[in-house]
């Protein structure tokens, strides 16, 4: 049973993901205080950097709306974040306006290729800090 995902499953799915990791982020901040985020377990331990590492402080300078700095930190989760967006804003003005015009589809490849670029991502900062000594 190899059914394809289509829009259908994707949109309402990013969205309730997005009002998930909204929610936790107020807890974060309001009912917690927003306490320290720690650092990776992987940096901590082995000292390389793992698919994921950089990803929180790009997502935050985002936020704050510092791209050059958020690519600086992890140019993936920067490419993720803008591919979500573009996909989200086009599906709800294409459905809201009765399904005319331009939109961006889901298409099954995306999830390889933003693997490809977080484990490619990885790689490269690996060997620019265990050949160079260049981390970041």
């Amino acid at each position: 049973m190899n059914k394809q995902v289509t829009d259908r499953e994707v949109y309402p799915a990013v969205w309730v993901t997005l009002t998930a990791l909204g929610v936790g982020a107020l807890l974060w901040k309001y009912a917690l205080g927003a306490p320290t985020i720690s650092r990776c377990w992987v940096w901590e331990h082995w000292r390389i950097y793992c698919p994921g590492c950089g990803g929180t402080r790009a997502v935050l300078a985002l936020a704050h709306g510092h791209v050059l700095r958020a690519l600086y930190y992890h140019a993936p989760a920067v490419v993720t974040a803008i591919l979500a967006a573009v996909y989200l804003v086009s599906q709800t003005v294409w459905r809201l306006r009765g399904r005319q015009g331009w939109v961006l589809h889901y298409d099954s490849r995306w999830p390889g290729m933003l693997a490809a670029l977080f484990l490619g991502n990885c790689v490269l900062r690996n060997i620019l800090w265990l050949g160079f000594g260049w981390g970041i």
